[in-house]
């Protein structure tokens, strides 16, 4: 069992790599893990554009912490902090969980991945989007430190960090990365990124 880093939750399975749900067709899980290595036309004209991850990410550049803070909107949860100094427009870490083809609409942490247009007859395909699969990574109950990153809205301005799809360097697996904005991150201080107003929509939506 993969040792998990100080503050993890339990009962929250430790990754160091996604894992694929059985939602994703086979043919698409062999894209997602190594595009480079897909002949399929999908890859070429979906995923070309998506770059490549820094070969030299420097990892260990956070610290997951409870906030003890009584004005914050996750008091008494968790959050993710940089333990160093984070320059500009740095990748810091990978956001891994269970990649899929569901709608999991309750889970909080279930972030789009990629959407991918699809060539065969899959029963999996979007009932909103006829033609494409949306994949989806969710960090509900199996992640890494990503899971903790927060939204920035009641706690600062505007978000000190982005998500970003990128390609794994060496095997071209397609992965959702969270990088700094155009600002150092200073040591210490809490990673924001902004949910997005879909996320937000839909638990509007859920509470009425």
């Amino acid at each position: 069992m993969s040792k998990s880093p100080r503050n993890w939750p339990q009962g929250v399975q430790y990754l160091h790599s996604s894992v694929y749900h059985s939602s994703i067709p086979p043919s698409i899980v062999s894209l997602l893990r190594n595009s480079a290595a897909s002949s399929s036309s999908t890859s070429i004209s979906s995923l070309s554009s998506i770059p490549i991850a820094p070969s030299s990410h420097i990892p260990n550049q956070t610290t997951i912490q409870k906030i003890e803070l009584a004005s914050h909107p996750a008091h008494g949860q968790l959050g993710l902090f940089a333990s160093k100094k984070i320059p500009p427009n740095t990748m810091i870490i990978y956001y891994l969980g269970q990649v899929h083809a569901e709608q999991r609409t309750t889970s909080d942490y279930d972030l789009s991945l990629i959407r991918l247009p699809i060539q065969e007859n899959i029963s999996i395909a979007s009932i909103d989007d006829p033609g494409y699969i949306h994949i989806g990574i969710d960090a509900e109950f199996m992640g890494n430190e990503a899971r903790c990153i927060n939204d920035y809205r009641g706690i600062a301005q505007r978000p000190n960090a982005l998500f970003k799809e990128v390609k794994h360097p060496t095997t071209g697996q397609i992965r959702m990365s969270v990088w700094s904005g155009t600002k150092p991150i200073p040591k210490h201080e809490e990673i924001l990124v902004s949910y997005g107003k879909g996320w937000w929509k839909a638990r509007t939506t859920q509470d009425d």
